[in-house]
């Protein structure tokens, strides 16, 4: 199956995106399953056919980098929250020991 450049895209049928996705699979399989190429596509192509059933646009590239950008996010989120545990535990402490503090005056009040 040849396609022709045009200017205008013309958006492919569902028939025509399997058969050009058969097509594919089958020269990347020529390759053997460990070339460079079937090495890259693995999984690539169940994602493809979901795509085209399902109407979807997804791309596992895509959702890599935003994965990747999304724990980017939550590794800063983690390091403030470190940084505010730290915050309230040394609060904490300080109230403790203001308490302390405080038990040891109201006990010299009440034995005095």
């Amino acid at each position: 199956m040849c396609i022709e450049n045009t200017t205008e895209a013309a958006m492919a049928t569902k028939d025509q995106e399997r058969g050009v996705l058969q097509q594919i699979k089958a020269l990347v399989a020529a390759l053997g399953p460990d070339s460079y190429i079937a090495t890259a596509f693995r999984g690539v192509f169940d994602i493809a056919e979901e795509n085209i059933e399902n109407d979807f646009s997804g791309n596992p590239v895509e959702q890599a980098q935003d994965l990747g950008e999304q724990l980017a996010q939550r590794t800063v989120q983690v390091g403030q929250l470190a940084g505010e545990r730290d915050e309230y535990k040394a609060r904490a402490e300080a109230a403790e020991a203001q308490l302390i503090v405080l038990k040891a005056k109201l006990y010299d009040y009440m034995t005095a």
